[in-house]
């Protein structure tokens, strides 16, 4: 193309573009047309488009018309003006007049303006010389011809046509016949030596033209359209010192588009040629790289597609929970129990049922996919005290404890509990989704910051399988399945308390009497080849109580009734004092974020604050993701978010965890609507407790 003001204006293409549209697509782009040309091939174009009813008008930059398309033009009623280019490109959201330029000796003069509705340019022809190029040949500029062109070389490829630099039709047939015979020959005579073929064929020779810039006139001119480089950016990369080729297209961005310098590489390079006061191979070309034609990532794909996108974690539970009718979902890496439906059930009543069934009677579900790290060391425990917002120096063995853990900047990172088994032993579990991220955590500070700690960190995820029981009658599945009933019972096992014991048939086991749901509950951990025999265990005794298996949405019901939080509320906003357990945050003892964390935007009264969320209408749903505004002032960011929905068994309708600017107390009595203007609209809530379910949680002790 040719580079001249505001020529990134929608109506100006090129003029093979404007061809194409109207004999591949038979689509006229114009009705009042300007092309602007510095060769030959642009007369077809006019002729096509004057042929299919356009009044067309040649710009050519040469004083020399060729002699049979002028008399052509003139029957079709073509207006030619010669010595003469394109300048500004006028309009609005299209192109309506364009201002040309005439020449005047070696630079241009502004002239008048024409009417126009599309601006077709044609600033002569690059040949595909990137083959050869990929295999390290260097292409060479013909100046009569205004491109680059490769060479001849010993490697066995063979440039024939337009490749070549040959233009005329009949010219490159012949090329292609004399290409084919020589690669024949080739076959038979691999030292064979080719000749170079004979580029041309204008009838009148091309102009070099590259920019039209009229003295005293401020134009935008556009050199590369994707990136939106500029011919002043090429003088100003020059003005700044980046006077490499290679410098100047990382400089500008130039040709790093998806054309790979298609359009504007030959503009850029003599412009930079023009400012050095060079010709144009002294200042070279960048490095031609494959695909030559854009490829779809679709074609690049290879075999990561589909259930192969990324690495699959099966819990040694797998194929126990498919064997008992478990729909499988991902949970971070791992393939989790969604939900266990019974004949004829949907998920919607599968997990309600399971939920109903946790609290009534009893549940298992396979959390082996939480992190577990083994802290051994005689620092272990001041590693933990260091890292938990909460104390953990006085831990007893034989005692777990929930903590949080928080980032450098002060706000939640993760949560999880720590089990003390011996004096300098611990067991750590992490949320799924972050026990990658934990054990780096820990490994970063112990070999950087607290390098004199005598700790060493283990990742056992997968040595151990874990299933929870819970619910009122989890202690008698327990006490089913345990070599020494007595190691289970309230006295020896309280909430929160670790032993390690034997399941039946002398499979070690280490038992935490610890509850996500909210009801009497453990967790049962056992060496991994185990797992299959110890489910099937719990579950032989578990189904005569009328126990039930449960997946991960029956789970998020239970954990949202009880106001848990997960990785769906500590999204990497929210501080502490934001999921309501700021009473967990110590200032006895300095750990990691205990500083920042007290930070004067940390601390506000008005941030966003953990609550539930009710429907005003006990029958209505909402939607997770949905804003939750002031019902007198719906719009913007609104005054916070819901983050988990969920049919609650225990009461009778939907509920919903979010945060809302001052938590609930500054919002009893005032009027809310959850907004979602694109699923559902608008729904009248209310903004309670997040603790909706057995607030004092009596229901985990006994």
């Amino acid at each position: 193309h040719i580079a001249f003001g505001d020529n990134d204006r929608p109506g100006v293409m090129t003029a093979n573009a404007g061809r194409t549209y109207l004999n591949r697509f038979a689509i006229q782009a114009g009705e009042k047309i300007v092309i602007a040309t510095n060769n030959d091939s642009a007369y077809t174009t006019a002729s096509d488009l004057a042929g299919s009813g356009a009044s067309v008008t040649m710009l050519d930059s040469r004083r020399e018309i060729p002699f049979s398309w002028r008399s052509h033009c003139d029957t079709a009623g073509v207006v030619i003006k010669s010595g003469a280019a394109p300048m500004k490109a006028l309009g609005g959201k299209a192109v309506s007049d364009l201002t040309t330029a005439i020449r005047q000796g070696n630079s241009w003069r502004a002239d008048r303006n024409i009417d126009c509705d599309l601006v077709l340019v044609s600033g002569g022809w690059s040949p595909v010389v990137n083959l050869l190029s990929h295999r390290g040949i260097k292409p060479v500029w013909n100046p009569e011809l205004a491109c680059f062109l490769a060479p001849t070389s010993e490697e066995p490829i063979l440039a024939a046509g337009s490749a070549a630099g040959v233009w005329d039709d009949a010219a490159c047939r012949t090329s292609g016949e004399k290409a084919a015979l020589e690669a024949l020959e080739l076959i038979r005579n691999p030292a064979y030596r080719t000749a170079a073929q004979t580029p041309g064929n204008w009838e009148c020779p091309i102009d070099p033209l590259y920019e039209v810039r009229p003295a005293k006139q401020k134009l935008k001119s556009f050199v590369d359209p994707q990136h939106d480089v500029t011919t002043d950016d090429i003088r100003l990369a020059h003005h700044e010192g980046f006077v490499s080729v290679e410098h100047l297209k990382r400089y500008t961005t130039l040709g790093m588009a998806t054309d790979q310098g298609k359009m504007g590489n030959i503009i850029g390079i003599a412009l930079m040629a023009d400012a050095l006061g060079k010709e144009i191979p002294q200042v070279g070309t960048t490095t031609f790289r494959p695909p030559y034609t854009p490829v779809s990532i679709g074609a690049l794909k290879g075999r990561n597609v589909g259930p192969h996108f990324r690495p699959l974690r099966r819990t040694p539970l797998h194929d126990w929970n498919l064997d008992a009718g478990g729909t499988m979902t991902m949970a971070g890496l791992w393939h989790r129990p969604w939900f266990f439906a019974r004949s004829g059930e949907t998920i919607s009543e599968a997990y309600v049922r399971e939920a109903e069934t946790v609290r009534r009677t009893v549940g298992l579900c396979d959390v082996t996919s939480l992190g577990k790290i083994a802290i051994q060391g005689p620092d272990a425990t001041e590693l933990l005290n260091r890292v938990y917002s909460n104390p953990f120096a006085k831990l007893q063995i034989g005692k777990t404890r929930y903590g949080i853990m928080l980032r450098d900047d002060g706000l939640v990172m993760d949560d999880g509990t720590t089990w003390r088994l011996t004096e300098d032993e611990y067991f750590m579990t992490t949320t799924t989704a972050h026990a990658a991220k934990v054990m780096a955590f820990l490994e970063e500070l112990l070999q950087t910051r607290w390098t004199d700690l005598k700790v060493h960190l283990t990742s056992v995820s997968e040595q151990w399988a874990g299933v929870a029981v819970a619910g009122p009658l989890s202690r008698e599945v327990l006490t089913a399945c345990v070599e020494q009933p007595t190691r289970v019972s309230d006295e020896a096992l309280p909430f929160m308390g670790v032993v390690e014991t034997n399941m039946r048939e002398g499979i070690p086991a280490r038992i935490a009497r610890i509850s996500f749901s909210g009801e009497r509950a453990f967790e049962v951990y056992v060496p991994s080849d185990f797992g299959p025999a110890v489910m099937q265990s719990l579950w032989d005794a578990a189904r005569p109580m009328d126990g039930c298996l449960y997946g991960l949405e029956a789970l998020g019901a239970l954990r949202i009734e009880k106001g848990h939080v997960t990785g769906a509320e500590l999204d990497g906003r929210v501080t502490i004092e934001d999921a309501g357990l700021g009473r967990m945050a110590s200032d006895k003892k300095s750990y990691v974020g205990s500083a920042l964390r007290k930070r004067p935007e940390m601390v506000k009264d008005d941030r966003p604050r953990l609550v539930g969320i009710f429907p005003k209408d006990r029958r209505e749903i909402f939607n997770a993701g949905s804003i939750l505004c002031a019902a007198d002032n719906i719009a913007g960011y609104g005054e916070g978010w819901i983050t988990a929905v969920t049919h609650s068994p225990a009461l009778g309708h939907w509920i919903g965890l979010g945060f809302i600017n001052g938590g609930h107390e500054g919002w009893q009595g005032r009027d809310v609507v959850c907004a979602d203007p694109v699923r559902k609209g608008n729904t009248a809530v209310e903004i309670v407790s997040p603790h909706m379910y057995d607030p004092k949680g009596e229901r985990m002790y006994g």
